[in-house]
């Protein structure tokens, strides 16, 4: 693969870029590099994770297009030497397969606390449902509670004895700690998103979540 290439009057270089994970990403990157000083041309992959620029190496050089890209909220990293660009590419498919890997830890554990957190806010659910005269609650969310109350009250009786103050502290805890755990990357790109005055994928991601909570 070839790395940089120059042109009659201008150079061309394909610099990896971290973080993207939407086309508005892409789109920030893309636009944001077109606008540095020297870029003749510039085009941001997402699927590939790259940027290639061609540039005018008189006016700016590859590690001012770097500081571009990351101030745009995103990570780069100027590229290997073409002898070590298979090495290059094989320790970025490691990397992108423990970061799959982490996500689907993070996924997996944060279900299995989701379907805790489900089960303990039934004794929630019926103190609301009584405090409002059984009227007021979703349909769905009542007839859940009335289908699962008989059965959790003969497999878990004591979850029923737990005082209220204490399950619902219980459970913000626990929705906050995955909150910030699972979570945390979507918060930290959207806030670096918004620091650039754009918004992305994580930036929904950050309100949906936080509007939930």
């Amino acid at each position: 693969m070839t790395v940089a290439a120059k042109t009659a009057l201008s150079e061309k270089v394909v610099i990896p870029v971290t973080g993207m994970t939407c086309a508005a990403c892409e789109s920030r990157v893309q636009r944001t590099l077109k606008q540095a000083p020297g870029v003749v041309d510039a085009s941001v992959n997402l699927m590939m994770g790259n940027a290639t620029v061609t540039f005018d190496p008189a006016t700016t050089r590859t590690d001012s297009l770097v500081e571009t890209i990351r101030a745009t909220g995103y990570g780069a990293n100027l590229p290997s030497a073409r002898e070590d660009a298979f090495k290059d590419q094989e320790m970025r498919d490691g990397e992108q397969l423990a970061e799959f890997e982490t996500l689907k830890r993070k996924a997996i554990i944060s279900g299995i606390a989701g379907a805790v957190a489900m089960v303990a806010s039934m004794p929630l659910m019926r103190a609301s449902a009584h405090a409002l005269g059984g009227a007021g609650a979703d349909p769905f969310m009542r007839w859940v509670m009335y289908s699962l109350t008989p059965v959790l009250e003969r497999g878990i009786p004591w979850l029923y004895s737990v005082p209220v103050p204490v399950l619902s502290f219980g459970l913000m805890i626990v929705t906050i700690g995955v909150m910030l755990w699972a979570g945390g990357h979507f918060y930290t790109r959207a806030w670096l998103a918004f620091r650039h005055h754009a918004a992305d994928m994580n930036t929904l991601i950050a309100l949906g979540t936080g509007a939930a909570f």
